[in-house]
């Protein structure tokens, strides 16, 4: 059912992104010259970007980057990707219970912008794709039973992660964005283990909804605009 929306949400966003996709000039059209101008200018951009967002209700680092064609200043074709970590749990080091949260997502990357020559404008960047996340133990040393008990679990999942983006022009080749997106995933299937105070192991389920949560961040772009 999850997967189903995923689907539903991707459409919708792509059929209402194709209408600034055809927009090739802001030129008059007139009753004596109805010919379209369709001449397209050609740019393109990297970016760097640090963000913040909750990942299964804890605080954890976003950092991605972002390569994108740029037609005629309005619409940006490309690619994203970011990793993150979180820490799930942290107690003593004789429950052996240190883990995290750690993996990747990327994809393509949909991003019209509105007013580009402003010198402070709005873009809506859009990411489809998927990912890969794992939970591990960052302490896997059980002082009492004197043996290495590491531990790791891993899964995949597919994203959808519309979002919006402050911009400022700060020189023509370069430009700084303040954003927030909110990731949609069809939800991941993990588990984690401790011991607990007789050293019996306990088993527990990640949330399968711990990736779908709001991201803000700060994103560093340069190129031709």
């Amino acid at each position: 059912m999850k997967t189903s929306k995923i689907i539903v949400i991707a459409f919708v966003l792509l059929s209402n992104l194709n209408m600034f996709g055809q927009e090739y000039s802001g030129e008059m059209r007139t009753l004596f010259n109805n010919k379209p101008d369709v001449s397209v200018s050609h740019g393109g951009y990297g970016a760097f970007t640090v963000g913040y967002s909750q990942i299964d209700s804890k605080d954890a680092l976003m950092l991605g980057a972002r390569f994108a064609w740029i037609a005629n200043h309005k619409f940006a074709l490309g690619f994203a990707g970011y990793g993150f970590m979180n820490n799930i749990e942290k107690n003593e080091l004789y429950d052996n219970k240190d883990k995290y949260l750690a993996g990747g997502y990327g994809g393509l990357l949909i991003e019209p912008i509105v007013m580009p020559h402003s010198p402070v404008h709005m873009s809506f960047p859009v990411i489809l794709g998927a990912g890969g996340i794992s939970v591990v133990e960052s302490n896997g040393w059980n002082n009492f039973h004197d043996r290495y008990n590491y531990y790791t679990d891993t899964d995949v999942f597919f994203v959808v992660e519309p979002g919006v983006d402050l911009e400022f022009n700060v020189v023509k080749f370069f430009r700084i964005g303040v954003g927030a997106s909110y990731r949609f995933t069809n939800g991941v299937s993990l588990r984690y283990k401790h011991l607990d105070a007789n050293f019996d192991e306990i088993v527990t389920e990640v949330d399968k909804d711990a990736l779908d949560s709001f991201s803000f961040n700060l994103s560093f772009k340069f190129g031709w605009f």
